[in-house]
């Protein structure tokens, strides 16, 4: 009886390791046809094939001794427009050390031929997370040129991210993630550039209105004094095809003023940027339950509107910051919520 018991224990076990890590091997890897953001809710353990990432060069002075898979998942796509590939990775927990790399693989696809073309190794001490250049987001950005960063964060110009892929039609890839730093917690990625994979739509041509004909020329009307008209603010009625709507008003005593914003509930993965009127001024951000803290420029004029939009819902949508604005004199709190509708903005006016 004992041994039955034991038996069905490891079994229950099995299983639902099993269903955590179906794609914690590159055979098993999740194929994406599209450029779009995706959620990794929970990650953990290495796959039933451990050793399929081991002697990785950016990974030999880690504790690992060059084995890149730890609570490992993989992503597998085919290109099917020649182009630039970027991609961003967001831990769902922020002080998680996330790492990544990219292999190429084969015309057949076969994993046991994949070759490196990115490695990503950097990353700190926990206590460091929150401003380290090797923590936090992680992947390949325009402006980079590094195509590889070993384990650590010892240099003067480490950080966690390379340079983007130069991809060519009908190439296949595949990218191994892994949380070095725990078990279960998850990460978003999203992907950008100029290459195309196969789901993703062409841009429709816009046609070409015929040319109106031009009206007879008429003679110019005597000119007259120019009237003096009060400058009015501008309030977006939308932006991003999203209504905006004022609730607060804020005053303040000067133009220069410190934003603060944060998540007003939990981490997940919640990206947002900022506008002021219909300019952006903060371009996108993850939101934490750390505030971030940004300075921001008032133009001439009485009254500017403050909106929060949201680039990404993460787990949930809509988006609610916390936002709190400084102008050298006080500080006053509001909460902004961004919907896939609508975003809320609040109006300031300068004293």
């Amino acid at each position: 009886m004992r041994q039955i018991h034991l038996l069905f224990v490891f079994s229950f076990f099995f299983s639902s390791t099993a269903l955590t890590q179906s794609h914690a091997d590159c055979a098993t890897a999740m194929e994406i046809c599209k450029k779009q953001v995706y959620h990794v809710d929970k990650t953990g353990g290495e796959g039933a094939n451990n050793t399929e990432a081991d002697f990785i060069a950016c990974f030999m002075n880690s504790e690992n001794f060059g084995n890149a898979e730890e609570n490992s998942t993989w992503i597998k796509f085919e290109i099917a427009k020649s182009g630039t590939l970027t991609f961003a990775i967001t831990p769902h927990r922020l002080d998680d050390d996330i790492d990544f790399v990219v292999f190429k693989l084969p015309a057949s696809g076969n994993c046991n031929d994949k070759q490196i073309v990115r490695c990503m190794a950097a990353g700190d001490a926990a206590e460091n997370a929150f401003g380290s250049p090797c923590m936090g987001e992680t992947g390949l950005r325009n402006g980079e040129k590094d195509t590889s960063e070993d384990a650590g964060c010892a240099d003067t110009l480490d950080n966690a991210w390379l340079a983007p892929l130069k991809v060519v039609e009908k190439e296949k890839y595949v990218i191994l993630i892994s949380n070095v730093s725990s078990r279960g917690p998850g990460f978003s990625i999203r992907f950008g550039g100029s290459a195309k994979l196969p789901c993703d739509e062409e841009p429709k041509p816009v046609a070409k209105k015929p040319e109106a004909k031009k009206p007879a020329a008429k003679p110019l009307p005597k000119p007259k004094p120019p009237a003096v008209a009060a400058a009015s603010p501008f309030k977006p009625d939308s932006i991003g095809g999203r209504a905006v709507e004022v609730g607060e008003s804020l005053n303040v005593k000067n133009r220069k003023i410190r934003v603060k914003i944060w998540d007003s509930q939990i981490e997940d993965g919640d990206i947002i940027s900022i506008y002021l009127n219909d300019k952006k001024v903060v371009d996108r951000v993850y939101l934490r339950l750390i505030p971030q803290e940004f300075e921001i420029q008032l133009p001439p004029g009485n009254e500017h509107y403050l909106t929060v939009f949201a680039d990404d819902f993460g787990k949930a949508e809509p988006n609610t910051a916390m936002v709190s604005v400084f102008d050298g004199v006080k500080e006053q709190t509001i909460d902004l919520v961004a919907g896939r509708k609508k975003q809320e903005s609040v109006k300031i006016i300068t004293d």
